[in-house]
């Protein structure tokens, strides 16, 4: 497969006429008819363009080397979010805040209490 075959098939994998392919790229639709048809070749900064368009490298236009996929490196959140903060640890931590919350609660309430049975034994005496 040449260039010219490779534009033209990615140029209609795209579902773009060769206007729209001149317009995007900057150039007369007959330049990209004459690219197609192997009467000229593109400018270096044309296949860039065209790559950019195309999603695809300027290895694969140029050469038809087709592109390697890259592996997917995790980062250290991602490791975190993915070991740590998973959907069970998410709820394990909701419940454990529940339970929190629940205590802390049940200790105000004790001291209001307290000090309501002090207030009540004591009086309500103004201090001087």
């Amino acid at each position: 497969m040449t260039i010219a075959d490779r534009i033209q098939s990615l140029r209609k994998q795209k579902g773009m006429s060769q206007e729209e392919l001149a317009d995007a790229v900057g150039v007369s639709r007959q330049a990209v008819s004459k690219w197609e048809s192997e009467q000229a070749t593109p400018d270096l900064d044309k296949v860039v363009t065209m790559s950019e368009i195309f999603d695809t490298t300027t290895d694969y236009l140029l050469k038809g080397i087709e592109p390697v996929e890259t592996i997917d490196h995790k980062t250290m959140a991602d490791v975190v979010d993915q070991k740590i903060l998973t959907e069970k640890n998410g709820k394990r931590a909701k419940s454990i805040l529940k339970w929190v919350l629940i205590i802390v609660g049940a200790l105000l309430a004790i001291d209001a209490i307290s000090l309501l049975v002090y207030l009540i034994i004591n009086g309500f005496q103004m201090p001087v």
